[in-house]
This record gives structure tokens, C-alpha cells and sequence, in this order.
């Protein structure tokens, strides 16, 4: 057949073939059942990538147990997970290493989320076993301990294979378990010094150093680690293919100041040189020594900021009143004259953080120091 014609042959049998197609009845083809979800629920972003998936935190809420009542030291040790227990062996899960490390992040709360006060619930509690997770705010009880787990292992080691976890079965017994290299739980960690103080330079030029007192923050002040160490976690330091975490920004480090800072000037921390530790005479208000020993919280309320306080007597003695109250424990005996007088008379509007003043009774200028209304004792009377 020549070439011509071999042509014209499949030309005329696709023709045909065109025409018996079209002519066969059809039949419409339903488009698959896509389930309606929003994309913006857990990404931030309309194209997520591999590279840059923009994915949000995941719902939680908040711990309110009370800290001291579920302190590190009362965990228990070790916890054996097997409700789920088919494929591989029961987990061996180390609480109280976890506990400890939780300290430098959002402390219990960041696995016992949605717990109510006075009780710990149990995961399955709210994640049921083999239960659908179309809800990913709270998925079943496989997927809520594997979101808890994998998100922390693949930042420390960035490797998520099941046997770091998991023990094989085996018709006879518990496979070994393949070693870890980024296995941490038979190292005690090195102690970490609390430093006394550090001293910053920054670039505000009114005041560019900032003399921070770490240790007086903890011991005086009662703050936690947790409240300014905020989501950090052993992969800030220890990331293995990764670089330790780059210093904070200005921003960041004023954002964690700012809880207790917010109202105070730029002055309260910046200045040209180092500052010394907290003394209580800076107040205004020197103590004394009924009150130098005192524990901060015996004087401030526990729960709250530490602030200014209502210099009245009363805001602390509430039994006191001027019949039973004896000046002598100020330091000053008063005389016959003066121990007839209103408290008000000497301290303008029962300000007893102020200078008394004599100008109420007195006009020839004289002051409680050139003439005083009595006589200089020991501090606490004779």
C-alpha cells in the first residue's frame, strides 16, 4: 500500500471512529465527595509549602492547677503506655525527665492542657481510643499522644521513626529497642548556675546598660523560670543539624519585661552604669526591724505584682489603733504633751511614709529633727 493511500485509510478510519463515539450514550460521572474543610483552621498562609507549611499553634487552653500543689518533685517517675498496645510494645514514657524539661516551656500545661483545678484527667479522658479525628482541636487518643510527642522529638533530633518510642513485638518477646543516638534519658544533665546578675548593653543612648538581678528576681521577687522563659525547650540549644537559637530582639526581650514593667519609664531599668541590688529604702519606705526579715509576700499579696502599698498601719495591723499602739517602736518616745496629740496632727493625712511635720501646732519653724516631741530610743522601745 502506498504511502498516499495508507494516509487517507487512517484518516477515514479516525473519522469513523469520531462518529461512533459520539453516538454512544453517556453517562455522567459524579465528582468525588471533596469534604468541605477550612484550610485557614491550622494554616496562616493560602499556599502552604513543604518548606514554609505556616501552620498555627494548636488549640490549647490553660493549666489552672495550683503549681505548688503539682510540683516537679511530687511526678511520678516513669509511666507505661499500653492502652493502645498492638503493633509495638508498650511505651516506657519517662515522666518525670519530661516534667523537669517542661519547666523551660509552659510547665505541665504543655501536655495536661484543658485540665480543671484539683485533677489531673487522663488523656483518654477526652481522647477517646480509635475515635474519628475530624475535629483536630481534639483528636483521638493516638493522634493527641503523637501530636504531644513528634513535635518536640523531630526539633531535638529531627527523627521520628517508631522504634525510638516503640518496642516491636515478636512472636516470643519485646524486640530490642534500636539505639537512639539522641537518646537523653540515662544523662543527667550538667547543673545550670543561676547567675547573680547580667549586665546589658543596649542601644538606647540615655541608658544603655541594664543591670538585670537574676537571682533576686527568683528569690525576692518569686518569679519562675517559666515566666521569662517562655517556649523554650532543649532544641534551643541542643539542635542537632541547626545552630543554637539567635539572641532576642529588642522587641522580644521588652515584650517579656513588659509584664511587670509595662507602666514603668525607660529609666526603672536603663541607666549609664551597673546598679546595685534592691534596697527597700529606695521606696520611701526603710524597714525596720520588725519588717527587714520579712518575707516580700507577708507585706505584699501573694498572686499579685509587687507594688506600692498603702502606707497606713492598718492596710497590714489591722488591730492597731492609737490607744493600743506604742510610739516607742518607731524610735521615738513621746513626751507627756505630744502622746495627748492626733496621729494626724504630726503625719499630714496619716501619711506615715512622709516627714512628720510640726507646722500644725507650731509656727516658729522648728522640725521633729531640731526639736523633737520626745526622746531618741532603740529602735523597738526600751
Amino acid at each position: 500500500m502506498s504511502v498516499g493511500i495508507r494516509s487517507r485509510w487512517y484518516s477515514a478510519l479516525y473519522v469513523v471512529t469520531i462518529v461512533i463515539l459520539a453516538t454512544l450514550p453517556t453517562r455522567s460521572v459524579p465528582a468525588a465527595q471533596v469534604p468541605e474543610f477550612d484550610c485557614g483552621r491550622c494554616h496562616t498562609c493560602d499556599t502552604p509549602t513543604d518548606r514554609d507549611p505556616c501552620l498555627k499553634a494548636c488549640p490549647r487552653g490553660e493549666m489552672v492547677h495550683d503549681a505548688e500543689k503539682h510540683a516537679v518533685s511530687g511526678a511520678p517517675d516513669t509511666l507505661v503506655i499500653d492502652v493502645l498496645s498492638k503493633l509495638y510494645g508498650p511505651v516506657r514514657f519517662e515522666h518525670k525527665l519530661h516534667a523537669g524539661m517542661s519547666q523551660m516551656g509552659r510547665g505541665c500545661g504543655e501536655c495536661h492542657h484543658y485540665s480543671p483545678a484539683g485533677e489531673i484527667p487522663s488523656c483518654r479522658s477526652c481522647h477517646q481510643p480509635g475515635s474519628d479525628a475530624a475535629d483536630l482541636s481534639k483528636p483521638g487518643l493516638k493522634g493527641a499522644y503523637h501530636r504531644q510527642c513528634l513535635a518536640c522529638h523531630r526539633e531535638w533530633s529531627h527523627e521520628t521513626q517508631c522504634v525510638l518510642c516503640h518496642s516491636q513485638l515478636t512472636p516470643d518477646s519485646l524486640a530490642v529497642r534500636v539505639a537512639d543516638p539522641t537518646d537523653i534519658m540515662g544523662t543527667t544533665h550538667p547543673v545550670i548556675t543561676v547567675p547573680a546578675k547580667r549586665v546589658y548593653q543596649t542601644p538606647y543612648q540615655p541608658g544603655a546598660m541594664v543591670t538585670f538581678q537574676h537571682k533576686e528576681h527568683i528569690e525576692l521577687f518569686a518569679l519562675r523560670c517559666v515566666d521569662c522563659h517562655r517556649r523554650e525547650n532543649c532544641g534551643n540549644c541542643h539542635d542537632l543539624q541547626k545552630r543554637p537559637q539567635a539572641a532576642r530582639s529588642q522587641e522580644e526581650v521588652h515584650g517579656i519585661c513588659n509584664d511587670c514593667h509595662k507602666s514603668d519609664a525607660c529609666a526603672k531599668c536603663h541607666d549609664v552604669h551597673e546598679r546595685p541590688q534592691f534596697s527597700h529604702n529606695t521606696t520611701g519606705w526603710p524597714l525596720s526591724r520588725y519588717h527587714q526579715n520579712l518575707d516580700c509576700r507577708a507585706c505584699h499579696p501573694t498572686g499579685r505584682r509587687i507594688g506600692a502599698l498603702d502606707p497606713a498601719c492598718v492596710t497590714c495591723h489591722g488591730g492597731w489603733s492609737p490607744a493600743n499602739f506604742r510610739h516607742a517602736v518607731t524610735g521615738l518616745q513621746l513626751d507627756e504633751i505630744h502622746a495627748q496629740a492626733e496621729c494626724q496632727d504630726c503625719h499630714a493625712e496619716r501619711a506615715f511614709d512622709a516627714k512628720p511635720t510640726c507646722a500644725g501646732c507650731h509656727d516658729d519653724g522648728r522640725t521633729a529633727e531640731t526639736a523633737p516631741p520626745g526622746t531618741r530610743v532603740p529602735i523597738g522601745g526600751p
